[in-house]
């Protein structure tokens, strides 16, 4: 039986580029290729607008192979000036143990950016950055920073590691809520601009280039399409399914032939 790949109208692309915002995985991929975009974030998150970062160590979509393990797949990694690490993932859907997701994170980063011999004096300060569509402690608050303390005194003890969560949820007034407030925006306006020139230029680039350009649309179609698959695969993988069921899912659910599945599996994990 012949298998016809299913192909977007002209409407239905303009319809998926139109409904995109800053937090679907296809745009931030694409906004993260931006070293000013991630420098205003950090810089915003962290109340800090001398932080820099080093625009030729950003990767968005970096993946580390852990041979021994499960492998990950980064939404975007960057190192600052001052050699500090920072991994800032996306999230919208509440499918997992976030908690204990950004410390696998951690010490996959953590492993792959060590060599053998390295003094733990030189373990590099590394900083998750987590953004969801909603409040994942549930205490009514955009930002929250943990850190390791002693619960004895209350004191912070600095392992180099720092989580901080946002969230695009709860709107407080804060400059970081507001810059959250235009990750689930489809258009931003002028008084968008003034408050936040980076992102306001790439997000309003990357949509004008898509609507004027026809194979860019596509390429995005294809993009969004592609970045969905990725998505389920790593959902199934949470809620407990193995390979083989994995891949039969995605089957049917893209209309993929077998061979098509297996490659967006091993694209996500290491298949032995």
């Amino acid at each position: 039986m012949n298998r016809k790949k299913k192909r977007h109208t002209d409407s239905e692309k303009q319809e998926l580029i139109s409904s995109l915002v800053i937090m679907n995985d296809a745009m931030f991929e694409v906004m993260c290729e931006d070293p000013l975009f991630i420098e205003e974030l950090l810089q915003t998150i962290f109340n800090n607008a001398e932080l820099k970062i080093k625009p030729d160590s950003l990767i968005a979509q970096k993946s580390i192979r852990n041979l021994a393990g499960r492998s990950i797949r980064m939404d975007a990694y960057v190192i600052g000036e001052e050699d500090n690490v920072f991994n800032i993932e996306i999230q919208r859907s509440m499918n997992c143990n976030h908690v204990k997701r950004v410390r696998f994170h951690a010490s996959v980063i953590t492993a792959n950016n060590s060599e053998p011999g390295d003094s733990f004096d030189h373990v590099q300060t590394l900083c998750i950055i987590y953004i969801s569509e909603f409040d994942i402690f549930r205490k009514g608050r955009t930002i929250y920073h943990a850190q390791n303390t002693i619960l004895e005194t209350g004191s912070v003890v600095d392992n180099g590691l720092t989580e901080i969560y946002v969230n695009t949820e709860i709107k407080d007034g804060s400059k970081i809520s507001d810059l959250m407030t235009l990750f689930q925006k489809k258009q931003l306006t002028v008084a968008d601009k003034d408050k936040f020139p980076n992102t306001y230029n790439k997000f309003t680039h990357v949509k004008n280039s898509i609507k004027e350009d026809g194979y860019m649309k596509d390429e995005f179609a294809a993009f969004v399409r592609r970045e969905g698959i990725y998505e389920a695969i790593e959902t199934y993988d949470e809620c407990g399914l193995d390979q083989k069921e994995t891949i039969e899912r995605i089957m049917k659910r893209y209309d993929l032939t077998r061979e098509q599945a297996e490659q967006y599996y091993s694209d996500v994990f290491i298949v032995s």
